[in-house]
């Protein structure tokens, strides 16, 4: 990839201060410029960007670390309330009930058909028995694809206790949907680079000047002092080269890359139509992205299928990989209003503007004769 390639002329440690650390010092800031560009940002300025491994590090950052960032008074014996969706990746519930352990409140916003429920997010800002310190709401469900309205969310959380620290995980909506964290309204956010054909193993988390200002959070990774401070070790400069490179390639064909992936959600929906007839059953919300589709099949349980396609060079997902291997239900299905049976027999349909017609057309009639087969087999 070429923005690996430019990183290999960098060899040396970042943070040194010889000509060779200086140059590399270069390129980390120019990469850091290329991915503030794609959020909409053209100077940083006070804002941050701090470059992580992953999107979960990003995430694990903006929640423990504000957390633990003030000592804070037991209100109702509790140090603080977290609002959640009820659907959130595993890299936000995980801490998040970690801190529940910990005297924190935890409350989840329902998301029934991939809709934040505003009415039930008013209700807990009403009803809060300690002060909301952290609201965090995905841009884009995983696995749903559903589109939250986070813009409103967060107005409605800094309305009623303008101290929260407003949290946006962005990692799917990236590159997916037009958005600059000033228009949504969050004080951080989270991306990561290999939604976006960049190499895994570089996130980065945005931080609006203030959350610095008012010191709303502490590193939860303490070492170095690299990355502003708040994410010590050697930055991966191959991985961030990548990014960056990939970002302002996908910043700058936006447009026509999103024109693409409609174009194929048009070809997916109707290739799936005999699918449908034989008994499939789709989970679209209203407000999607075009890449995922979910859908549950008619007596295959959703490993079988994903096996069976796998076979047949077709890879789909039975929900989050980050919790592939829990063997737990899904939180997103669930929280979408997907029943326990449904749930069992779902598989999750990804794709993006590199994909083309014809593979939509080859995975519509593997799926369609994989569910006869196996049908018969059963």
């Amino acid at each position: 990839m070429e923005g690996m390639r430019e990183a290999a002329k960098y060899p040396a440690n970042p943070s040194s201060t010889h000509s060779a650390g200086l140059e590399a010092a270069r390129f980390l800031a120019a990469c850091r410029e290329k991915v503030s560009a794609s959020l909409g940002i053209r100077r940083l300025g006070a804002d941050r960007l701090i470059f992580t491994a992953s999107g979960t590090e990003a995430n694990c950052l903006a929640l423990l670390g504000s957390a633990y960032a003030k000592k804070r008074k037991p209100v109702n014996g509790s140090p603080g309330t977290i609002l959640l969706s009820d659907g959130e990746h595993p890299s936000m519930e995980m801490p998040a009930r970690r801190l529940e352990t910990e005297g924190y409140t935890l409350v989840r916003i329902p998301t029934a058909g991939g809709v934040l429920d505003q009415g039930a997010l008013e209700t807990a800002l009403a009803e809060a028995l300690s002060p909301v310190v952290f609201a965090g709401f995905m841009l884009v469900n995983n696995e749903t694809g559903a589109v939250y309205d986070v813009k409103n969310a967060f107005r409605a959380v800094k309305a009623k206790f303008p101290d929260a620290l407003c949290h946006c995980d962005a990692v799917q909506g990236y590159m997916k949907v037009r958005f600059t964290p000033m228009a949504l309204g969050c004080d951080t956010l989270t991306v990561s680079a290999h939604k976006i054909r960049g190499t895994r193993g570089a996130g980065a988390l945005y931080m609006k000047a203030d959350v610095e200002k008012k010191k709303q959070i502490v590193p939860v990774l303490p070492g170095g002092g690299q990355e502003s401070g708040y994410r010590s070790g050697t930055e991966n400069l191959f991985a961030l080269g990548a990014f960056a490179w990939a970002a302002e390639e996908e910043y700058a064909h936006f447009t026509e890359n999103r024109t693409k992936e409609e174009s194929l959600r048009a070809c997916l929906d109707e290739c799936m139509l005999p699918l449908y007839e034989a008994g499939a059953k789709a989970h679209i919300p209203e407000n999607h992205v075009p890449g995922i589709l979910n859908i549950s099949l008619p007596g295959i349980r959703s490993e079988i299928m994903l096996n069976a396609l796998s076979a047949r060079g077709i890879c789909v997902s039975a929900g989050s990989a980050c919790s592939a291997h829990s063997k737990k239900e899904s939180a997103a299905l669930r929280a979408f209003g997907v029943d326990e049976k449904e749930m069992d027999h779902s598989i999750r349909i990804s794709f993006s503007h590199v994909n083309t017609e014809e593979e939509i057309g080859i995975l519509c009639r593997a799926l369609l004769e994989e569910t006869g087969r196996l049908a018969r087999v059963r």
